[in-house]
This record gives structure tokens, C-alpha cells and sequence, in this order.
């Protein structure tokens, strides 16, 4: 059993757990007419928080005191669905972000605010499972809130998926998918090729391309361990794979430029191996 020690709103309670332990529970109408003091049983609650239990608490005190309740109720249910569909344990991040997002998001649909996302397309293309299951989340929204959100806010919300998947900040998430989607603009303009991306090859490359953009957009200045002890390695993949080396420099280059942060040589050599590992799957125009 849970003990209450604050009631945040309906659904939303900071507990204590039998152990002593301060702990944030969330479920549908757990705190409804409960006060300090008063148990909920560990079964009827969908969601625990445990880890910076004072920091979410004070966060969620804040977004109860200005959000209704139902926005709160809206991002869990997406994000439930989120978790099944993208078989990913979301970080806990994305409550507190996602809720004022979609409060934000409505409230500006209902005054006509409409703001464009320069980054829908690329959003669609470099993460296409978390894109559609925000399509989902936008058609629920419109449903639930009764406005027309367009379809650039899957963009935004895609992106809330990523950031709860990686951990990462929203701004290196954005970052990523320009990364990600300039990389497949080189591929295609120095190496000719059809990119058919339902192919095996194409899955395998986007997933290098992928956590290659993690690691260069968490990098602080420098990666750990560079392919000093790889230098044969280097060599031989400039000289075979001339066409895909070139193509990773321009690649790891945009990187540089991008996130003010070196690319070293061992990612380069690894970038070109998974170039050319593309480009033997696929066509050339």
C-alpha cells in the first residue's frame, strides 16, 4: 500500500511507499477525494515515479495549478499506446513535456495559431514508426479537444517520442534528424543511389545513422577513444572504398559544422563502411 502525503490533482499524488520512500503515483481518479494521510493500493496505480521524486513533484504542482486535468489524462493514454507501439520504455521526461505540449498545441489551434514545422518531412522520413504513432496521437487529440490540429504537429510530437527514447535534450533531438537527413542527401547526390527504404540495407544504415547523430549530438567537445590503433584499418578503407570515404567525410563534415564538435577519423571510417555496405544493397542511378 501507498500512503499519501500530497494530493496534486485527480490522478496525480506524491506518495510514500512502505519502505519510506517518497514516490510520485499516477493513475486515473487515484487521488479523487483523498487527502494526506489516505492509502491507494499499488495495483490501481499506472505509473510510479521514483527517480527526482522533489523536481517532478514541484513540476507537476505547477502544470496541475495551470493545466486541466483531462490534458494530463490525454498524454498518458498517447504515451501508454506510445510504449506498445514503439516497444520503448519512455523516459519519464515525457509526461510533464508531453502534457504541456499538447495544452500549448490546443490552445493555439483554438485562437488560430498555426505554427509551421520546417522539419515535418524530415521528421517523416528519419523516424517514420514514432511519426506515425504521433498521427495517431493528433487524431486522438482532435477527437478528444474538438480542434483540427494540422499535420505538422505529428512532427512535433514524433519528436517528443524520440527525445523520451533517447534521453536526450529536444534541441539535439531536432539536431539529429538534420544530421540524419542530410546524411541521406549526400548518399544520394555523391553516390547515385536509389534508396529503396524498405530494403534491409536501408534499415541497417539508418540505424548506424541514427546513433551516430546520438553520439554526435551528446558529444561535449570530443569522442572517447579514437581509432589511433586502427590506422591500418583507416588506410585500407580510403584506399577501397575511395567513393564512400568521400562521401562519410562530407557526411561527418555537416556533423562538425552542425555541433561545433570534431568528428574523429575512427567514425569516419566507421561511416564509410556502412556507406559501402549501402551502396553494394542498392541500385545506382
Amino acid at each position: 500500500m501507498l500512503t499519501i502525503a500530497k494530493v496534486l490533482n485527480n490522478n496525480i499524488a506524491v506518495v510514500v511507499d512502505e519502505s519510506g520512500s517518497d514516490c510520485i503515483a499516477m493513475g486515473r481518479g487515484i487521488a479523487f477525494q483523498r487527502k494526506r494521510g489516505d492509502r491507494i493500493a499499488e495495483e490501481d496505480v499506472e505509473r510510479l515515479f521514483t527517480q527526482q521524486v522533489s523536481e517532478l513533484s514541484r513540476r507537476f504542482d505547477e502544470l496541475s495549478s495551470s493545466i486541466p486535468e483531462t490534458y494530463f489524462e490525454v498524454a498518458q493514454n498517447i504515451i501508454e499506446h506510445a510504449k506498445l507501439r514503439l516497444a520503448s520504455n519512455l523516459s519519464d521526461s515525457i509526461h510533464l513535456a508531453l502534457t504541456d505540449h499538447i495544452h500549448f498545441a490546443v490552445e493555439r489551434a483554438r485562437s488560430g495559431q498555426v505554427i509551421d514545422n520546417r522539419l515535418t518531412i524530415e521528421t517523416s522520413m528519419v523516424y517514420p514508426d514514432e511519426f506515425e504513432c504521433a498521427r495517431t496521437a493528433v487524431a486522438y487529440i482532435n477527437r478528444v479537444f474538438e480542434v483540427s490540429l494540422p499535420d505538422d504537429e505529428a512532427a512535433f510530437i514524433a519528436l517528443h517520442f524520440v527525445n523520451a527514447e533517447t534521453d536526450a535534450g529536444l534541441d539535439a533531438t531536432v539536431e539529429m534528424a538534420r544530421i540524419i537527413q542530410r546524411a541521406l542527401e549526400i548518399v544520394r547526390e555523391d553516390l547515385g543511389l536509389d534508396l529503396d527504404e524498405g530494403s534491409l540495407a536501408y534499415y541497417r544504415f539508418m540505424v548506424h545513422l541514427r546513433f551516430f547523430a546520438q553520439r554526435v549530438t551528446a558529444s561535449d567537445g570530443g569522442f572517447e577513444g579514437d581509432a589511433a590503433g586502427d590506422w591500418k584499418l583507416a588506410c585500407t578503407v580510403r584506399r577501397e572504398y575511395a567513393s564512400s570515404y568521400a562521401c562519410a567525410e562530407r557526411i561527418a563534415d555537416f556533423a562538425e559544422r552542425a555541433c561545433s564538435c570534431p568528428v574523429p577519423e575512427s567514425e569516419r571510417v566507421y561511416l564509410a563502411l556502412h556507406i559501402e555496405r549501402l551502396s553494394t544493397g542498392s541500385g545506382r542511378r
